[in-house]
């Protein structure tokens, strides 16, 4: 029984071995493949301004004040268009507040035209610096395929906000 085991065993260990060391190329080159395919990212700026805000309803929960709100707003730069977007905010009693967000732009994005949808999570601080982290959650028509994410950080009072941010088409990572 002993030559048979290491014969088998010596053998079996061998390819084991050589699996292993084939599967590990295997990803290594499948990983280099996918990030030569992958489109680069490019920059993105521009402005969002709000155009019309309808509250939808208001309630307490605790010491907080919730608003729901319907807004459109014009996108201007890399992404522009028309945007509809539907907020949850949540105003704290010291002046405060998050924001959860989903919107929809139908927008241009270079030379391409479509409807991107966005999920946002957001605050505004005491200092009223509203500050947004949008991301891209899906896209149709001519913008199928991408992916991105913007912020935007200026006074919730001004008339217009500045976003900043990357996107690409295709498979790039976010």
């Amino acid at each position: 029984m002993q030559p048979i085991r290491h014969l088998l065993g010596g053998s079996l260990l061998k390819l084991a071995r050589v699996a292993a060391i084939s599967a590990l190329l295997a990803v290594a080159a499948a990983t280099l493949i996918s990030a030569a395919a992958a489109a680069p990212k490019e920059a993105a700026a521009g402005t969002i301004a709000v155009t019309e805000r309808t509250l939808v309803m208001s309630y307490r929960e605790g010491n907080d004040v919730v608003r729901e709100l319907l807004v459109r707003r014009t996108l201007t730069g890399t992404f522009a268009g028309l945007e509809v977007s539907l907020v949850h905010n949540v105003t704290h009693p010291d002046g405060s507040a998050d924001l959860t967000v989903v919107s929809s732009c139908s927008c241009t994005v270079a030379g391409r035209s479509g409807t991107v949808t966005f999920s946002e999570r957001g605050a505004v601080g005491l200092d009223g610096i509203i500050t947004v982290r949008r991301k891209i959650i899906d896209a149709s028509g001519e913008l199928d395929g991408l992916r991105g994410k913007l912020e935007v950080s200026d006074p919730v009072a001004a008339p217009v906000q500045n976003y900043t941010g990357r996107y690409s088409f295709g498979n790039a990572d976010e």
